[in-house]
């Protein structure tokens, strides 16, 4: 399922919330029904143009979001509107979702995962990211980001980006890395004293 994978607590799409969407699109049904299509389309495009890796979930995602709002009694005048705002929002937390995967996936070597206990560890970590600011979080990816060779090269680009010299950069991602491991270990503890 990838980085945007169904949360546990989501919505779903009832036949009453969809009547009421459809019944905003239009009060013809079959015209409703092909003005839901189109919007769809556009959604799914939406997605698509900026390079989402499950454009039609997401905009399944967005529709399911508005119906659900129009269901609970929100007034929307403008729903073609209301529907790219609502699909930017969920663009943003999916660009959320997928730095998180890429996080997980360059995590730095000096966060060792043993052999017995590597979806524990996984799992604290992930919480870990979670509890990062944005600032911290992307700071944090792009260090890591690429291998070797590029990585000296993307390291000077950041830090110059940043308007910082290289050792600051050094110095801020270490302190990120640090607060990271002590959560893990946090974590990993308090789970090893549940075990118990």
């Amino acid at each position: 399922m990838g980085s945007q994978s169904v949360p546990k607590n989501k919505w779903i799409l009832t036949k009453s919330a969809f009547d009421l969407l459809l019944a905003q699109l239009d009060s013809d049904r079959e015209e409703a029904g092909t003005r839901y299509e189109a919007l769809r389309r556009k959604l799914v495009k939406f997605f698509e143009w900026r390079g989402c890796r499950f454009p039609e979930d997401l905009a399944d995602d967005a529709i399911n979001r508005v119906a659900r709002n129009i269901e609970a009694g929100e007034n929307i005048r403008d729903l073609a509107a209301y529907c790219a705002g609502v699909a930017r929002h969920v663009f943003l937390e999916s660009l959320r979702a997928r730095q998180r995967e890429e996080a997980l996936q360059s995590t730095p070597q000096s966060l060792p995962t043993s052999a017995a206990e590597p979806d524990l560890r996984r799992g604290c970590l992930e919480g870990c990211l979670r509890e990062l600011s944005q600032e911290d979080l992307n700071l944090i990816v792009e260090y890591y980001k690429e291998d070797k060779q590029a990585r000296i090269s993307a390291r000077r680009n950041m830090a110059a980006r940043l308007d910082i010299p290289l050792n600051a950069l050094r110095i801020r991602t270490h302190r990120i890395r640090v607060r990271l491991e002590a959560c893990v270990d946090k974590c990993m503890k308090g789970l090893r004293e549940e075990m118990k």
